[in-house]
Formats: C-alpha cells, sequence, structure tokens
C-alpha cells in the first residue's frame, strides 16, 4: 500500500481512550459477530442435514405403507407382512401431536411479528423505537471522541441503555427466527445481519468492561420501517403517500448508515498503519461529507484519509449512486408532476362542482368541455368541474387544463376508492358523469368498468346525481338494479349504440337529420347581428354557422300561454323569435306515482295548462327568457313586436293569482268528462297506458272522409305486420340464410341487364338469350339503403337494432319502409341477427364493403343513403388511423360515381390526365349522386371524407362540408348529449321519442333483455303509431304556389303556413349549396358550382327567403292516409 499517510499525534491518540493503556481489542468485538454470524449459519446447516437424514427413512416407510394400501382390497384388514405397525402409528400420532403444538406455536409467531394482531402491531412499535433509541444513544457516544473505551458498564448510563434495548431486539430476533420458514434465508438477511454486528458486542463489552463504538449505526437501517408504522397507526393510507414515505426511509437510512461507516473508518484509522493516519470527524461532518458526495458536488473541505474509508467510498460510488439514481426520477414522477393533482379539492362558497370520471382523454374532453362550460350556460359560471383519472395528464391533457385553469381541476384517482372519493367530495357534487370510451374493443367490459364506478359512487352517496354513459342498450338493467339508482331524482343512462346508431338511422330517411339534432343540442358561439339579419346576401358558412349556433333549452311556460292550444303557444314563440319542440308535463299514474312525460309536437287539441314545460330552440338563452318572461297584458300584439322591445322583454309585475288559476282547473276536468263520454280512450295517449293528461287536455278529433279518427284501427294494414308494442313493423323470425344475398344471382341479372341496354342502343351481339330462374330474393333495388359495416368475427357488436328500428318504425306507412342490404362478413352480423331478424326487409350481402363490384352488385347508384360504419383498426396505436377502413371505403364509392359520370378511365392511372379532366372529377365529387354517411372516430379526419375546393382542415368537425351536408358523424358530438341532459333533465328522453316514438316500458324490457319482438294481438296497440315523427319534405308541398307569388316567401311565412295549415312545426330547410353560392358574395359562380349537395340551415332568419327548390325539416303528427306522409317517400329520390 505505500507509505501510510501520518497525522498529528493529538489526532491519532483520540481514537483509543487512555484508559486501555494502549490496548485495542477492536478485533474481539468484531470476531463476536462473525462468529455468530458464520458459527450459527453452519449450525442451522448441520441441523437441516441431519432433519433430511431423520426423515427420509420415514418417508419411505409412509410411501411404501400407501402402495400396500392400494395393493390389497380389504382396507379393515391388517396383514402381519405391512411394514406399517401398530406401534409406528402410535408414534406418528405423538410427532403429529407434537407438531401440530409448534405449529401453533408458529402460527402466533407469525401473528405476532407480522403485525396482524394488536399485540403485533405494539411489538412491532416497540422494536421501532427502541431502534430509534439506541441510534439516539450511537450519536450520544460519539461525542466522547473516543471510538474504543475501557469506562465501567457501572457508570456510564448510556452503556446500560444500549444493553437493556439489545437484550430486547435478542428476543425478537429469536421470535423471528423460530417463526421463519426458511432458516438459512433468514440469517443472512438485512436485520438478521444488522442484529448480528451489533447485538453480541453489546454483551462482549459487558464481559471485557469496555465498549466499542464499532458498527452501531447500522441501527438506522430500521428508520426502513417507518411506513409500516405509520401505516399502522392509520396516519398513511394512499399508495402515492405510502411510496413517498418508503423512499425517503431508505434515503435517509442508507444516508446515516453510510456515514456512520466514514466516521467509524476515518476515526479509527488503519489498521495496518498502526491507526496512525487516523482524523478526527464529528458525525454531522460525515453526513455531510455523504450528502456531498451523493450529489456529486464535492466542495473538498471534508475528505477520507485512510485507505479503508478510501476503499469503502470506491465502493458506495459505484452502487450508492446507483441506488439514489434510481430514485430521483421516482421523486420526481411524485413530486414534481402528480404532486399537483394529489390534494383535495376545496369548495368555494357560491360554487358547485361536478366530478368526471371514466374515460378521460383530451380527444373525449375537448368536445365535452367547450360544450359544458359554455357561457350561454346560465349556470356554467357558477360551476366547477372536477376530473378524476388514475393517470397523469400528459402534455396534451395539460394544454387543456391549461385552457380552463379557472373552471377544471385534475385529480389523479378513481371513484372505486373512498379516501379520492372524499378528496373531491362527491358527497357535495351536485352530478357525477361517466364517460365511456367509445373505440373500446371490448364494449361489454368498459360498461361493467362504468357500473361499478356507480355502485361505488352510490355505496358513497346515494343522493348523488349520475349521469352514465353505456354502449350496449343491454347493460341497462344492471344498472336499475343498483341500490340508490333512481330515475325520479335526476339519474340517467345515455346508451350510445342508441342514440348514435339512432341518429343515422333516421338519417337515412331525413337525410341531414344527424346533423340538424346535433346543432341544437349542442352549444356554439355565434354573435347575432342585427343588420345582417335582414339582408339576403350571406356567406353561406356563416349562415350555416348561425342556425349551428341554435342551442335548447327548457323553460316553464308563463301563465300568458294557460289556456291556449299548443299550436297558438307555438305561433307566439316563433313571434319572440323562439322554436318549440315539445312540452314536457307532470303526470300522475293510477298509483298515484308522478312522473314527467316529454310530447313532441302534440296536435292542436292539447291545452296548455299551469306547469308545463316547453323545450325551446334558440340562439341564447336571453331569447329563451323572453319566453318565461312573455306577458299578454304588456304586449298584447305579438304581431307588432319591435326588434328593441323583444330585447328589453323582461318579468314584470302581472302575476295569476290563485283564483285566476281555478278557471283552467275547472276546464281541465270538464274536458277531461266529455272526452271520456265521446271516447274510451284519448286522442293523444301516454305510453304506459290510456289515463287522462292532468295538464294537457286532449280534445275528440273531428273525422272526415280523408281520414280516420285515431281510436279507430287502421285498416289499411294488417295487424299481422306490427310487433307487441305496436312501435315497429314485424315479420316472422327468419334463419339469416334467407336473408343472404346470392352473388351469382345478382352477378347474372347485372349480366341480364346489361344485354338489354346493349340491345336498345341497337348494337349487335353475339350470345342467345338465357332463361332465368326466379330468384329468392330481390336482385334490383332502388331507394334502399346500404350498410357498408366493416367488421370481421372478432369485432365486438355495436347493436344493429338501434340502426334499424328508425327505419322500421310504425309510424311510417308500410310502402315508405326501405330496404336494407348490410355489406359484412357474415360470422361478425350472425352475432347480431336475432335481434333484427324481426324486421322486415332485411338483406345481408357477405363480402367486404371495401370491393367495389359487391357495391355496385346491389345498385348503389340507386339507393337512398349508404352508411360507412366500422369496429376494425380500434387497437391501433396510430390513432389517427383508427377510421382508415371508413375513409377509404368513401373514396371507393366516389370512384363508383365518378366512373359512372365518365371521369374516371385509365388515363388516371397511367398520369396522362388533363388539367381539364381534373376540374371535371372535382365537380363530380359535388355532384353527390351517391348520398353517404360516414362514421368517424376522430373528428380530424373529416378532412379525407370529402375534398373540395376549400381547405378545411383548421375548421371545427361541426363547421366543415361533410357534416354540414349531412355526410359524415363523429363519435365526439355524443359528448354534447351528455352535457346537455345534465342542464336539461328530459334532454334524452326527448331524443329518444324523436327517434324511437318515447319510453314505452314493454319496448324498455324488450331492449335492456336483449330479447326479440313478438307480433301484436291487439289493435289498441296500433295507436301508438300516431305519433310525431320527423320528415323532410318539398317546400311545394307546403306552399304549393310559391313559384308564382309576387312577394317572396319568407321563413316566418313558411312557418305560420305550416303550423295553421298541418300543424307541423317547421325546425330547419335543407338547400342546395349552389343556392347559397349564387347568394354569397365572396363566391365566383363561373369558378365555383356546388353541384346537387345540400346543406342543412336550422332554423333560418326570420325574414330570410325561401327558394323553390329547398327541403323543409318538418316535425308531424302520423296520420294514416296522409297525402303528405306519400309524398314524403317519393321526394326523397329526387332531391339527391
Amino acid at each position: 500500500m505505500g507509505s501510510c499517510p501520518s497525522t498529528p499525534s493529538e489526532f491519532a491518540s483520540k481514537s483509543l481512550d487512555p484508559l486501555c493503556n494502549g490496548e485495542r481489542m477492536w478485533t474481539t468485538f468484531l470476531f463476536s459477530s462473525l462468529f455468530t454470524l458464520f458459527g450459527g449459519w453452519f449450525i442451522i446447516l448441520i441441523y437441516d442435514f441431519t432433519k433430511a437424514l431423520a426423515i427420509k427413512p420415514r418417508r419411505l416407510r409412509l410411501i411404501s405403507a400407501v402402495k400396500h394400501l392400494l395393493q390389497i382390497n380389504d382396507f379393515s384388514t391388517r396383514r402381519p407382512s405391512l411394514p406399517y405397525t401398530v406401534s409406528n402409528r402410535r408414534n406418528d400420532e405423538e410427532n403429529e401431536d407434537y407438531f401440530s403444538w409448534l405449529q401453533a406455536i408458529k402460527e402466533w409467531e407469525n401473528n405476532l411479528i407480522s403485525g396482524q394482531t394488536k399485540m403485533g402491531k405494539t411489538l412491532v412499535g416497540i422494536i421501532f423505537i427502541g431502534s430509534i433509541a439506541s441510534l439516539i444513544l450511537y450519536f450520544v457516544d460519539t461525542k466522547n471522541a473516543f471510538i474504543e473505551s475501557c469506562t465501567d458498564i457501572n457508570r456510564s448510563v448510556t452503556m446500560q441503555a444500549d444493553l437493556g434495548l439489545n437484550v430486547l431486539f435478542l428476543i425478537y430476533f429469536f421470535l423471528r427466527f423460530t417463526a421463519s420458514q426458511h432458516k438459512r434465508r433468514f440469517w443472512f438477511s438485512l436485520y438478521s445481519i444488522v442484529d448480528m454486528f451489533t447485538i453480541p458486542p453489546s454483551f462482549v463489552a459487558l464481559y471485557l468492561n469496555r465498549n466499542w463504538i464499532g458498527f452501531r449505526f447500522l441501527r438506522a437501517i430500521r428508520i426502513m420501517n417507518t411506513p409500516d408504522i405509520l401505516q399502522y397507526m392509520g396516519l398513511i393510507e394512499r399508495p402515492r403517500t405510502i411510496r413517498i414515505v418508503q423512499l425517503a426511509s431508505r434515503f435517509i437510512a442508507v444516508w446515516i448508515a453510510c456515514a456512520g461507516a466514514v466516521h467509524l473508518a476515518e476515526n479509527s484509522g488503519d489498521f495496518f498503519c498502526n491507526f496512525e493516519n487516523a482524523q478526527e470527524i464529528d458525525v454531522f461532518n460525515a453526513i455531510y461529507f455523504m450528502i456531498v458526495t451523493m450529489t456529486t458536488v464535492g466542495y473538498g473541505d471534508v475528505y477520507c484519509k485512510t485507505y479503508i474509508g478510501k476503499f469503502f467510498m470506491l465502493m458506495f460510488l459505484i452502487g450508492g449512486l446507483a441506488f439514489f439514481a434510481t430514485m430521483i426520477p421516482e421523486f420526481s414522477n411524485l413530486f414534481g408532476t402528480s404532486g399537483q393533482y394529489a390534494g383535495r379539492y376545496r369548495i368555494v362558497k357560491g360554487k358547485r362542482h361536478v366530478v368526471i370520471c371514466g374515460h378521460i382523454t383530451p380527444h373525449s374532453m375537448t368536445t365535452f368541455l367547450r360544450d359544458f362550460l359554455h357561457k350561454d350556460r346560465d349556470q356554467a359560471e357558477e360551476l366547477d368541474v372536477v376530473i378524476i383519472n388514475k393517470k397523469t395528464p400528459e402534455i396534451e391533457m395539460e394544454a387543456l387544463l391549461k385552457r380552463y385553469y379557472t373552471k377544471v381541476q385534475y385529480f389523479v384517482g378513481t371513484v372505486m376508492n373512498v379516501a379520492d372519493l372524499h378528496r373531491i367530495q362527491v358527497d357535495k357534487a351536485t352530478a357525477c358523469l361517466i364517460i365511456a370510451d367509445k373505440e373500446c374493443p371490448d364494449p361489454d367490459g368498459d360498461d361493467s368498468a362504468n357500473i361499478m364506478r356507480v355502485i361505488s359512487l352510490k355505496n358513497f352517496n346515494q343522493r348523488i346525481r349520475v349521469l352514465l354513459q353505456l354502449l350496449h342498450y343491454k347493460n341497462k338493467m344492471n344498472v336499475a338494479s343498483i341500490p340508490g339508482w333512481s330515475a325520479k331524482d335526476g339519474d340517467e343512462i345515455i346508451c350510445i349504440a342508441e342514440l348514435k346508431l339512432g341518429l343515422i338511422g333516421m338519417s337515412c330517411t331525413v337525410p341531414g337529420f344527424c346533423t340538424m339534432m346535433t346543432n341544437i343540442f349542442r352549444m356554439s358561439a355565434y354573435k347575432t347581428r342585427s343588420a345582417q339579419e335582414m339582408t339576403q346576401a350571406w356567406h353561406w358558412r356563416e349562415l350555416y354557422h348561425r342556425g349551428a349556433a341554435m342551442e335548447m333549452y327548457l323553460e316553464e311556460l308563463p301563465h300568458s300561454f294557460f289556456g291556449k292550444t299548443f299550436t297558438e303557444m307555438a305561433l307566439i314563440c316563433f313571434k319572440l323569435r323562439v322554436m318549440i319542440l315539445a312540452v314536457e308535463i307532470k303526470h300522475t299514474d293510477e298509483n298515484g306515482n308522478t312522473r314527467l312525460v316529454v310530447e313532441v309536437a302534440p296536435k292542436n287539441d292539447c291545452i296548455i295548462l299551469p306547469g308545463t314545460r316547453a323545450f325551446m330552440v334558440c340562439s341564447s338563452s336571453e331569447d329563451a327568457k323572453r319566453v318565461k318572461y312573455y306577458c299578454s297584458t304588456c304586449y298584447p300584439d305579438v304581431n307588432q313586436l319591435k326588434p328593441a322591445q323583444l330585447k328589453r322583454m323582461r318579468k314584470c309585475r302581472h302575476t295569476v293569482s290563485p283564483a285566476e288559476m281555478l278557471p283552467f282547473q275547472a276546464r281541465s276536468e270538464s274536458q277531461a268528462s266529455i272526452g271520456k263520454e265521446k271516447s274510451q280512450n284519448p286522442i293523444v295517449r301516454l305510453l304506459e297506458g290510456d289515463v287522462q293528461r292532468p295538464l294537457l287536455i286532449c280534445q275528440p278529433e273531428q273525422t272526415d272522409s280523408a281520414s280516420l279518427t285515431h281510436s279507430e284501427p287502421l285498416m289499411d294494414e294488417n295487424i299481422s305486420n306490427f310487433d307487441s308494442t305496436g312501435m315497429f313493423y314485424f315479420t316472422p323470425p327468419r334463419r339469416i340464410e334467407e336473408a343472404v344475398l346470392h352473388v351469382e344471382s345478382l352477378r347474372e341479372r347485372r349480366l341480364a341487364f346489361r344485354r338489354q341496354n346493349t340491345m336498345r342502343n341497337g348494337k349487335t351481339i353475339g350470345f342467345q338469350q338465357t332463361h332465368l330462374a326466379p330468384p329468392l330474393h330481390p336482385v334490383h333495388f332502388q331507394d334502399h339503403v346500404i350498410v357498408c359495416l366493416h367488421a370481421d368475427k372478432a369485432s365486438p357488436t355495436i347493436g344493429l337494432r338501434n340502426f334499424v328500428m328508425p327505419l322500421r318504425a310504425s309510424s311510417f306507412h308500410r310502402h315508405e319502409l326501405p330496404i336494407i342490404i348490410f355489406v359484412t362478413d357474415l360470422d361478425y352480423i350472425r352475432n347480431e341477427w336475432d335481434m333484427i331478424c324481426t324486421f322486415p326487409d332485411i338483406y345481408i350481402l357477405n363480402g367486404s364493403p371495401s370491393n367495389p363490384y359487391n357495391l355496385q352488385l346491389i345498385c348503389i347508384q340507386d339507393c337512398r343513403q349508404c352508411v360507412i360504419i366500422s369496429t376494425l383498426d380500434r387497437e391501433n396505436q396510430d390513432t389517427y388511423l383508427v377510421d382508415k377502413s371508413s375513409v377509404l371505403c368513401t373514396l371507393n364509392i366516389r370512384q363508383i360515381e365518378m366512373k359512372s359520370a365518365g371521369y374516371v378511365s385509365v388515363m388516371n392511372l397511367t398520369g396522362q390526365n388533363t388539367s381539364d379532366m381534373m376540374a371535371n372529377q372535382t365537380k363530380a365529387l359535388l355532384q353527390n349522386t351517391i348520398r353517404t354517411l360516414t362514421t368517424l372516430t376522430i373528428d380530424s379526419n373529416v378532412q379525407y371524407v370529402e375534398q373540395g375546393d376549400t381547405d378545411e382542415v383548421d375548421l371545427e368537425f361541426y363547421l366543415t362540408t361533410p357534416f354540414a351536408s349531412g355526410a359524415a358523424f363523429a363519435d365526439s358530438v355524443l359528448d354534447c348529449i351528455l352535457s346537455c341532459a345534465y342542464y336539461n333533465d328530459n334532454a334524452v328522453n326527448l331524443l329518444r321519442n324523436i327517434l324511437t316514438g318515447g319510453v314505452d316500458l314493454q319496448l324498455e324490457e324488450i331492449l335492456a333483455e336483449g330479447g326479440g319482438f313478438n307480433r301484436c294481438e291487439s289493435f289498441d296497440i296500433l295507436k301508438k303509431r300516431n305519433r310525431a315523427r320527423v320528415a323532410i319534405l318539398e317546400i311545394r308541398e307546403l306552399i304549393p304556389d310559391i313559384d308564382i307569388r309576387t312577394d317572396p316567401v319568407t321563413f316566418s311565412v313558411l312557418f305560420c303556413e305550416a303550423i295553421q295549415r298541418h300543424q307541423m312545426i317547421v325546425m330547419g330547410i335543407y338547400r342546395l349549396l349552389d343556392v347559397l353560392l349564387r347568394n354569397d358574395p365572396k363566391i365566383n359562380m363561373s369558378q365555383f358550382t356546388g353541384g346537387h349537395k345540400r346543406i342543412v340551415l336550422c332554423y333560418p332568419p326570420y325574414n330570410y327567403h325561401m327558394d323553390p327548390s329547398d327541403m323543409v325539416y318538418v316535425m308531424q303528427q302520423s296520420r294514416p292516409f296522409d297525402q303528405l306522409s306519400r309524398q314524403n317517400s317519393c321526394s326523397l329520390p329526387q332531391t339527391r
């Protein structure tokens, strides 16, 4: 080692007490620990070897006895040759009693040392406190400055206290040793080694009457037990807190132990240098030196001089720094990022909060928060959003939180943990909204997880309002049985499959319906300008944006509407610039139970009474309050209202006294009695029974030769054509093989049509006419609905019955029902066939929807609507590629469209096309001769659906041309319905009334249980056919003389004539893009044409001029033999 460095003699002499007369006995202390460690291990090894030799013969005898018992037939007879004797049995019983007693002692010891009992927790706490006390005694003894001293133990209080603590540690060591299953492994465990190097030297010190500081610093290792002690005391419970305490205790334990090793080495000196290179370092400087070294700073004011100290530092730099380096990132994660999301929500006076949980992603929360916290929401100003999720927010999520930092707070946790529920104060929240994962590859698993969240919330507080999103309708039954779940108290289930596929299905009958309803239910900002409202020169996208900004509100009607019919009330509200869609009333059944009933566009025989609330569509909450505060005394003539009067309309002093309410109640009773005398059933019926409404009074309808009364059965339809609920058409269940279209038959018919067309064109052909056998199914389709469903056998079900139900509603006439063809994998649709096999005119083409030839076989050029849905690619790591199947299928259909128009040829593939041909392709894209509706998962993928002449990459999804024209639908719009359901209790019921006709108990049971429909058996059930429905009509059907009128027909004229003549509510128009561009001052019509594409305009301006080519969205009552209903079915193919 070379020459040993020398230090001043006064430092070297301080490593040994002068009373020891220069005699060092540190080797004796060290030898006692090493002897105990290796000697004890050797004894355990010999014991295990002896035990194995003693047990082996007994085990062999037992094996031979078992084999002998298996060979003999009579187990009750013992043969003399049996090696298992009676004495052996007695010995085994004694041994068994002994081992059972020993096992009981081990179990008691295990419970004692593991802290599972109260006594065990006390013992562990005592040992921990003793270890800390022993460490404190070590710090006190280091002040003596002598590593080895010869002080009499009777005069040293610290030595006596340390000896007593080591006796306690010895007892605890014995308990742990006897309870351990693996003795040799226990002997070399960390805490055993600590005891080996601390307990034996204390007894040697008693014998030699001297003290050696030695390895007593190893008692700092017991600091690692701090998390266990704190958990026993109930001071820490959260996993994050436990982990922080674990890391901190390990850091401190290793830090102090290593500092003690440096203190021992430097104050003792090297034994091979005769301890002459020792230096005096107190414990504080040693700890300081270790922290400077761990942080790699190294000031150099304190350093090791002994070789042993330097060698220890080399080992520490290799292992210790690696140990601390692994802890730094975890500390950073615990304190740096998630620390700010691990606090507790503090309620601010005057504010309420809503809890959001479930599938929390930046994509799902962006649309939801934009709609939920919209400035037009009256309650949003005093509302905070509390998001709780298990994942720490990433960069994109953090950016979203910063955007709403005053309204949104994020917490890392889960609603399944009671501690987290206390943190976010769920018991004081106004509601909890649970968002589903709409791209989940396992819908049932996601629904089960969300239902478990509901159970946890209701167990914590049954009074909290829960709005739950479910992917499948069948899982509703699991929620209804949860204790505390009550739809009466505001709990709501929003089924994604029901609403999404219902909107898409209705769009096949009413083009652009999903766009219309989505814009009504969502919130959007648009600043209305009075000057612009009076002009006709609108930029088409701005005009659409104005309609898309219409919002829905639910307000109670004032006393000025009491006693008026729905038509009168709707006309007055329209004069106030508000459109009424439906009314909400309270209904009390025969059992005295009160519930709310939503009636969509009730007929003119319904009288408005106190307590009625109305669903209003208008541009802002101020417009809705205009109806709420309307007073017929202050404004007797609504036709003469000026814009200034509309703006300053506020609540007036005129109120209705209880005496004034009596005439309305008396009128209610008298009209109800008249209705019962004239008809057994009211004209407008509740869905659950034939009972009179207490708030809307139904008057008998006058019949004429053109229509039947609603109380009579519909004679034009057979009762067997409807299901038991009376809501849908019915056919006997069919096998799936009967619905499969045969490709060969379709191909032969296609060739036959081509031959006929060739002969008609006068061309000579060289083939003989063949006679085809009549096919078992249709081979030529027209005005049908095609569903391009991208799925395979392993794809999750999506609930196709929800798509079919709006297309098979009984409110239609039989000839209005379009044929539905599913182009998909036959193995996939087998899983859902039992749910749709009772609906008529449904066929399946087994094949890929991406194959253009398959689509041409079923006459896609003549279809009413082509819907594109994909369940593939949901597990794609690149989320923007989950829509690739839908986008590519849409492009294939566009290729078919352009090819039929003559714009696609081989020259396109060879690169020989000209600029003129490229312009023709752009025009062909705008023709929209094949109407498609593409469903998307990611909003931004809408840019690939239709490549027009404008760049729409930076536009929001609802402002893009595909969505505005009804050609695209995204899952994110469904979150707007969730936020609308929070502010409007019956908003979901309103949408369900429009889609399926309302909430019927029998229908709910069939859908929730996943059962099929049965045949109708009663004519009374068919009265449910007479319900409101959405339709799209040509404007000439409502105003036949629009072409010859001298004055332009404005939207106000259209609305008033439709509701007065036909009792229809006009919701908006479906206008050709060409017409919109013609009125756009920024567009040059010579360079751009809109083709046959139409744009949805919801609730146009009051004085906006109508065009004879416009289609009109109306809410109408379904009546048999209605002329408008017949014409509606014929008008759709002409509008493409």
